[in-house]
């Protein structure tokens, strides 16, 4: 079961408009920015082939749910459900990734890959997967490790 959302990701066609829009006028505050990210493991991560993208991810002023944008560079267009500009995806905390990605598999939504672990931007390790539901929503399950 999820224990809280962690952030809300959302696919945008011009990551300077973005970035001003939630910091300067929604005032979030900016905890990073990557002007090019990609690779075979993020791919596979997000479920889109030879993905390379720009990201930036702002936190509320409570600092308990954050946004992260993410402009496509490569593949420029996507259709809808699968990254395209507009869409969202929702991310959470989990205790037991192992469990749900079992379970997940079960009731019939495939991830993407199984368990991933890598980097977050602040240096700490995590254990993540996602997979998309039928309306289009991308949802990313995170376990910090300890």
């Amino acid at each position: 079961m999820p224990s809280r959302l962690h952030h809300v990701v959302v696919f945008v066609t011009d990551m300077d408009r973005s970035v001003h829009l939630f910091q300067d006028l929604l005032r979030l505050k900016l905890d990073w920015r990557i002007p090019r990210i990609g690779g075979r493991e993020l791919s596979e991560l997000v479920g889109i082939p030879d993905m390379v993208a720009e990201m930036a991810y702002l936190r509320c002023p409570s600092g308990e749910v954050a946004v992260e944008l993410i402009r496509l560079i490569h593949p420029q267009a996507r259709p809808a459900g699968s990254g395209a500009a507009g869409n969202a995806g929702l991310s959470f905390v989990v205790q037991n990734l192992d469990h749900l990605h079992r379970l997940l598999t079960e009731e019939g939504w495939e991830p993407f890959t199984p368990s991933v672990r890598m980097r977050n931007p602040e240096g700490e390790w995590l254990r993540m997967f996602c997979f998309r539901i039928e309306e289009g929503l991308t949802i990313e399950l995170i376990q910090p490790e300890k």
